[in-house]
């Protein structure tokens, strides 16, 4: 692996990082940052899917748990200006004393973009 790869790859987990802050604490604009514009979003057990920077808003908006993003154990493979992320998510409900209320599995595309790397697909796969 090259110095390029490792740097790429430390950038990702960055985004994952500033992804969970905004999400937990409804920055929209950091948020929005975060994806491609026409950025995709699927959750296993929601019932629909989000695409493009206005329905991302709104799922971050209307999202009905206040909670802690915990995202861990990454495999990142880096294939020039593309990647491809796995990563297990623990969703911790605030109201409920921090109690995990959705654990599962991230699969998500990244492109780079010249302002860096952004998500342009997140499947999450929720085993609970």
């Amino acid at each position: 692996m090259d110095e390029t790869t490792i740097d790429d790859i430390e950038q990702i987990k960055r985004l994952s990082a500033r992804y969970n802050l905004a999400f937990d604490y409804t920055d929209v604009d950091v948020y929005l940052g975060c994806w491609t514009a026409d950025g995709f979003f699927e959750r296993s057990n929601a019932g629909r899917s989000y695409q493009g920077h206005e329905e991302l808003r709104e799922l971050l908006t209307t999202f009905p748990v206040d909670g802690r993003h915990i995202t861990t154990n990454f495999i990142i493979d880096v294939d020039g200006d593309r990647a491809h992320q796995s990563a297990y998510l623990t969703y911790l409900d605030k109201a409920n004393g921090f109690a995990v209320a959705i654990f599962g599995v991230y699969d998500d595309d990244l492109v780079r973009e010249p302002d860096g790397w952004k998500y342009s697909s997140r499947k999450l796969a929720v085993d609970v």
